[in-house]
């Protein structure tokens, strides 16, 4: 190999091992991922409960939907297909405290309710509604919104949970429905740059060009012409 042809090599092995670092660093991000849960792409009958019939429907990654929380007949979630504002909806018997539930079910990950539908079957009434953070216990938004039956209201939720949400809405939860419930999560796992250590690779490179720099000593028409 003539003196210019090494040179080559150990260049673009420098430049490959460089490559290869930044990619690895660019890789250390979460993995998130968007959703939107459409009652229309259930496949069930009008009035069959969802969760006993598709348990845990719409889950995906670390985050887990319970369409009957509470485990209560009456106030489980039922799908029907269409009539509420023009959509399918899921709807519960009593009609007060329907509930949803969306937890996150691994470490280091979390959930953004980026928003739901609300519909009517019917001419429209006032929905009630509200969302509760299941890390703090607590309120992070309600409302009580008319809810006509051709145009429904989409709630903007917009918040982000380590534990997850429960929606609830009633007290008409049986003429008022939900639908297209919107949510992301980030399930924190990545990818480290420890996998190949950086200076192990500058080592190498190092080494090349001190290779390089070995055989330059030599007068330049001998490692050329022989």
């Amino acid at each position: 190999m003539n003196f210019l042809s090494f040179v080559n090599v150990v260049i673009v092995f420098g430049f490959k091992v460089s490559a290869l670092i930044v990619s690895l660093s660019i890789l250390n991000v979460a993995n998130a991922s968007s959703h939107i849960v459409s009652i229309e792409d259930m496949g069930l009958y009008n009035w069959e409960a969802i969760e006993e019939k598709l348990p845990g429907y719409g889950s995906n990654g670390p985050v887990v939907l319970n369409w009957n929380p509470d485990n209560d007949f009456f106030t489980e979630l039922l799908a029907y297909n269409f009539g509420y504002s023009g959509r399918a909806g899921a709807f519960c018997w009593n009609g007060e405290n329907c509930a949803l539930e969306l937890s996150v079910n691994e470490e280091n990950s979390s959930i953004k309710l980026d928003s739901f539908f609300l519909g009517y079957f019917g001419y429209g009434e006032v929905v009630e509604f509200d969302v509760i953070d299941l890390e703090t216990e607590a309120s992070i938004l309600s409302g009580s919104p008319w809810v006509d039956g051709i145009s429904g209201s989409l709630v903007t939720v917009d918040a982000s949970s380590n534990a997850g949400f429960r929606i609830l809405f009633g007290p008409d939860g049986f003429n008022g429905g939900i639908n297209n419930i919107s949510y992301s999560y980030d399930s924190g796992l990545a990818l480290t740059p420890a996998v190949i250590p950086i200076p192990a690779a500058v080592w190498l490179f190092g080494s090349g060009l001190f290779g390089v720099f070995g055989f330059s000593r030599q007068p330049v028409s001998r490692v050329i012409w022989g």
